[in-house]
């Protein structure tokens, strides 16, 4: 394993959604509350941003070119290099409550999303390839949060924050649709979190955990812990294998609600951080529009 370093210190407020594209070389990623979509280029360093003007809780790519972003009222397509937002639809239907939060285009080339609001009262979606339509996947969920397939991509793992387990469904790719839930990682009883999850190339999970101080690789098919990555960090939210031979875990961080103290604690909190950890990843999935 490589040394742990912050490849890019930005006190991002919600650092979330790392996304390596393959096309660019460089990893995407945002800002929830500093409504930020980013884009760092690992060789140079250098990081550049779009303002979209609300809360953006992900952020995939599409195949024809250009971004999906799940927004707080709904999903868009995004033009990176002008700013250019493009409404597709809104599966909260306008509810001032909710909003829209992590997501991921899936291997059937559809957009996944879920929401994040009042405890019980949101769902995960589908968001089909006519870009439009849209149907809900699971309901009674609170925060939405890490979505992967396996590598059969026969089956979906899915994570609810507050629940602190990862659901396995039963993955349709023709239609898109999910059966059979159960629980493979369990992580309650702890203090920490599970967000955003991502999975390797052998086929086991790699889990953000909020305020964990880092990322934790599991067995899906036993629940066990296999090793975990400390970051001398306490919020970790998300995670995505990147670079050349995808050899790379780039892992976003967060500093919402931070006073003096935190920030003494935690300097590098809301940085962009990056470990090579002897495994490598699998190319993240692009949304495909129907012909």
């Amino acid at each position: 394993m490589s040394d742990l370093e912050c490849v890019y210190h930005d006190r991002a407020q919600l650092g979330e959604g790392v996304l390596w594209s393959e096309r660019e070389g460089r990893v995407y990623w945002i800002d929830i509350e500093g409504h930020r979509v980013c884009r760092f280029d690992p060789a140079t360093g250098m990081n550049d941003s779009v303002f979209v003007g609300q809360q953006v809780g992900t952020v995939a790519e599409h195949e024809a070119g250009g971004l999906v972003l799940g927004l707080k009222d709904g999903v868009y397509s995004l033009d990176f290099e002008t700013g250019d937002l493009g409404k597709w639809c809104d599966p909260t239907e306008g509810d001032p409550d909710n909003r829209l939060n992590d997501g991921k285009a899936g291997p059937d080339g559809r957009f996944y999303v879920g929401g994040m609001g009042p405890d019980l009262k949101q769902s995960l979606y589908c968001i089909d390839n006519d870009t439009t339509t849209y149907r809900v996947l699971e309901s009674g969920v609170s925060c939405s949060n890490g979505l992967a397939w396996s590598l059969d991509h026969r089956t979906f793992y899915y994570i609810d924050s507050p629940q602190r387990v990862v659901w396995a469904y039963d993955f349709d790719a023709r239609g898109g649709r999910l059966s059979n839930r159960r629980v493979v990682v369990d992580s309650r009883g702890g203090e920490c979190v599970p967000d955003g999850m991502t999975i390797d190339a052998e086929g086991k999970l790699w889990i953000a955990f909020w305020e964990g101080w880092g990322v934790r690789r599991y067995d899906p098919d036993t629940g066990v812990l296999l090793e975990e990555i400390r970051l001398p960090v306490s919020r970790v939210t998300s995670c995505v294998f990147g670079g050349a031979d995808l050899d790379t875990l780039y892992i976003s961080t967060a500093s919402v609600g931070f006073e003096e103290a935190d920030w003494l604690r935690e300097p590098q909190a809301g940085g962009l951080f990056a470990v090579k950890p002897g495994v490598k990843g699998l190319p993240s999935f692009r949304f495909r529009a129907a012909p």
